[in-house]
């Protein structure tokens, strides 16, 4: 059973310097660390990850071999230039760190123990420790987005767009990717949330929800995850009959546990 770690704060930087103190010992010895912020389009914070995260990790960890990547969404626009435009941008140049379009890099084809077949980055995969940096949020077509659903950055354009078009299936896709490639630790971002969507230009609304929450288990983090939302998401009934596909069946196939044990910090 995992340990998640939580605060009812909006003090980014305490919070995470914090959780890098905590699990310290679990990437002290990596030479490569990955970090997995979420760059889903143009639009700031809270669609994508909010930049003081960014900033702390790089400042703590500056003795580490660090890279940063993610592939914003197939329907957003050019992926490159919205990897040059996001304010995560100027932080990384800031610390000499490479933020890079995963669509650009290296893929790898994959194939589960239950058949499922995807192409994803080799980055995650060859570097020593993975940190995800998801912002909790409402998800229009799978409930939420979260932990688990941070991975999906991973995956081709091919793959997405066969997913999203019902030709594989996404709760699986979402579920599979953590399995081929799974984070070392995640800390996730809910001072601030999307309520109704994901995206403003899907119709989402930003809202206060005033949490930051750490740990190392995607499907605990995300089961969390949906009672904090509940205090702001009018539509929460029915994006828990959503999300839990995708969490269940993660936890079906060993990604992670629901149950846990929460510690406030």
């Amino acid at each position: 059973m995992s340990t998640i770690y939580f605060s009812r704060t909006g003090n980014r930087k305490e919070f995470t310097t914090k959780t890098l103190q905590i699990f310290s010992e679990h990437f002290q010895k990596a030479k490569k660390i990955f970090l997995k912020p979420n760059i889903v389009s143009y639009e700031p914070y809270p669609t994508t990850t909010h930049p003081e995260i960014l900033e702390t990790i790089l400042k703590q960890l500056s003795n580490h071999e660090i890279t940063a990547g993610d592939a914003p969404a197939i329907d957003a626009g050019k992926s490159n230039k919205i990897i040059a435009k996001s304010a995560l941008k100027q932080v990384c140049d800031n610390h000499s760190v490479k933020l890079v379009n995963l669509y650009s890099e290296k893929m790898q084809k994959v194939k589960s123990p239950r058949g499922y077949k995807i192409t994803i980055s080799t980055l995650p995969l060859t570097s020593d420790f993975t940190i995800s940096l998801p912002v909790l949020k409402t998800h229009f077509l799978v409930g939420l987005s979260g932990a688990l659903k941070n991975q999906f950055g991973y995956l081709s354009k091919k793959d997405r767009l066969l997913m999203h078009a019902k030709i594989k299936n996404l709760n699986k896709g979402i579920a599979e990717v953590n399995a081929a490639a799974p984070a070392n630790l995640f800390i996730i971002d809910g001072v601030e949330t999307m309520i109704k969507a994901q995206e403003c230009r899907h119709g989402g609304c930003t809202t206060k929800l005033g949490y930051m929450l750490a740990g190392t288990d995607p499907v605990a983090l995300d089961h969390f995850g949906l009672q904090l939302l509940q205090e702001v998401e009018p539509r929460i009934e029915e994006n828990k009959q959503k999300a839990i596909r995708y969490i269940e069946y993660a936890e079906k196939i060993g990604v992670g546990l629901k149950n846990h044990i929460s510690t406030e910090i």
